[in-house]
């Protein structure tokens, strides 16, 4: 053979091979696209372990106050004492302010005699006439019954005498010769005098029927007068409630531990009865006499009246604030890709970014409506820490949060690097003692940040390949170091599927 001949052979021999090797990386760069840069990758192994895997959701935020209490006064008057100031540290039911009570005393009164006047009406309404009442009832009854007996009797005996032969009957005292009764001396009758005596008998008779008519006409109850002096009776207690209400609002009283806020006021100040409010979230300001309660600062509250410059002015609305500076919160904003894992409960940590201590919290609420922020869809998250925190913790910090979305407990895992997903199939390549590496399918679990955990497919001690990439190769940045198993020479293989690892 000569040497031209040899030479074109082996031209022709690593021609097939080139080309074999070029199809083969096409075959790869098919399945797994483009590498975005050209750097080399190291590889090591890491042993499937067991342990607890976490999975969360981070986000940034500024700690608040989880709520603040705006106190006014109940009544309208002047400022008599102010009790606290701002930063105080207050107990509940502390007396932190008062307006002078005259008038809502004044009120009290009135609203208390109107309601004696009201029980009485509808008790007489309700009872009928009172033993005193009876009592001269029964005596005017018997004094109208005797006169009705007397008259009977008068007449009865009149009747009983003889007619009389002359015009005018003779009668020697007590009836001036005309009419009967009792001491009647008359010696006979005549048809003028009998008529007199069925006169007074009908008199007294009809005196008698009156008296008794009247006398049930006042013992009836009426149904409306009973209901009427029934409203009467309801009004009046309630005049009575409210004159009570306004005089208990004359001092302000804190409803709970906590620290004050603002005072909006001095003593002197005029006020008009205002809302009090408990438990709405915010973080006001503090007032013009001091930089915050406690030092924590804050933006603006609702409703806080302004600070008085004079004894003559006046203010409304809230006129002290103060919140439990131990309870605070923060709202995030969480991206939409992350907000569907987050709920109600769920445990977190919030990590103040000037010390890089962290505080236990829990997710209070999730806004039902997304907002937008540089073109990002997200949700506000709000959470409410759980752990106490010092006094140097203040609203407004900086914080970092990490919210646990799952946890597996007593859980196979290894790092997120060693597992490839595609198609919706996961992979790890298996590090054999003989170093032989082998493509093994994986059933994963919870993902956290740094490792996996492996449902099904791997046991613990096994060793699988994980990537330290130096580049962004491949799909998602994992390139295709360590591919083996058998074919294509070992470089590409297992059991002809083309996959990666790593990155």
């Amino acid at each position: 053979m000569t040497p031209l001949n040899s030479s074109r052979r082996r031209l022709v021999l690593n021609g097939s091979l080139a080309a074999l090797v070029l199809a083969g990386a096409g075959v790869a760069y098919a399945m797994v696209g483009p590498a975005t840069t050209a750097s080399a990758t190291n590889t090591r192994t890491s042993a499937v372990q067991r342990g607890t895997v976490i999975a969360s959701v981070s986000a940034s935020g500024n700690l608040a106050l989880a709520s603040t209490s705006s106190l006014a006064f109940g009544a309208s008057g002047k400022v008599t004492e102010i009790d606290v100031k701002v930063g105080q540290t207050v107990t509940k039911g502390q007396v932190l302010a008062k307006i002078d009570p005259t008038q809502a005393n004044l009120q009290l009164t009135q609203a208390q005699q109107q309601l004696t006047v009201a029980q009485d009406n509808l008790a007489k309404a309700q009872n009928g006439p009172s033993s005193a009442q009876q009592a001269v009832n029964n005596a005017q009854l018997a004094q109208d019954e005797q006169s009705l007996t007397n008259a009977q009797s008068t007449l009865s005996t009149d009747q009983a005498l003889p007619a009389c032969t002359t015009s005018t009957p003779t009668a020697s005292s007590g009836k001036g010769g005309t009419t009967g009764g009792t001491g009647n001396s008359a010696t006979c009758q005549s048809p003028s005098m009998i008529t007199q005596d069925q006169q007074a008998v009908t008199n007294a008779q009809n005196a008698l029927t009156l008296l008794k008519a009247q006398q049930a006409n006042s013992a009836y109850v009426d149904p409306a007068t009973i209901a009427q002096d029934q409203e009467s009776v309801t009004s009046a207690q309630a005049s009575v409630n409210n004159a009570q209400t306004a005089l208990a609002g004359t001092s302000i009283t804190a409803p709970s531990d906590g620290t004050i806020l603002t005072v909006a006021g001095l003593v002197g100040t005029s006020v008009s009865a205002g809302s009090t409010t408990t438990g709405a979230a915010g973080s006001p300001s503090s007032s013009s006499g001091g930089s915050g309660a406690g030092g924590g600062g804050g933006g603006s509250s609702s409703g806080s009246g302004s600070s008085s410059s004079s004894s003559s002015s006046s203010s409304s609305g809230a006129f002290i604030t103060m919140a439990d500076l131990s309870q605070l919160q923060v709202t995030a904003n969480v991206s939409e890709t992350d907000v569907s894992s987050v709920q109600i409960s769920q445990s977190a940590t919030v990590t103040l970014n000037a010390t890089s201590k962290s505080y236990a919290a829990q997710v209070q609420a999730i806004a039902p409506t997304s907002t937008l922020v540089s073109n990002v869809v997200e949700f506000a998250v709000t959470l409410n820490l759980t752990d106490p925190v010092p006094p140097s913790v203040r609203p407004g910090q900086s914080v970092s949060i990490s919210i646990v979305t799952g946890e597996a407990s007593d859980a196979l895992y290894v790092p997120n690097t060693a597992i490839t997903t595609a198609g919706g199939r996961s992979i790890v390549t298996v590090v054999g003692a003989d170093g032989k590496e082998t493509i093994t399918p994986v059933t994963t679990g919870i993902v956290g940040t740094t490792n996996t955990q492996i449902v099904s497919g791997l046991t613990q001690g096994q060793n699988v390949l994980i990537t330290l990439a130096t580049s962004n190769s491949g799909l998602g940045g994992r390139g295709f170091g360590g591919l083996g198993g058998g074919g294509f020479g070992g470089g590409l293989g297992g059991g002809g599927n083309l996959v990666t690892r790593g990155g």
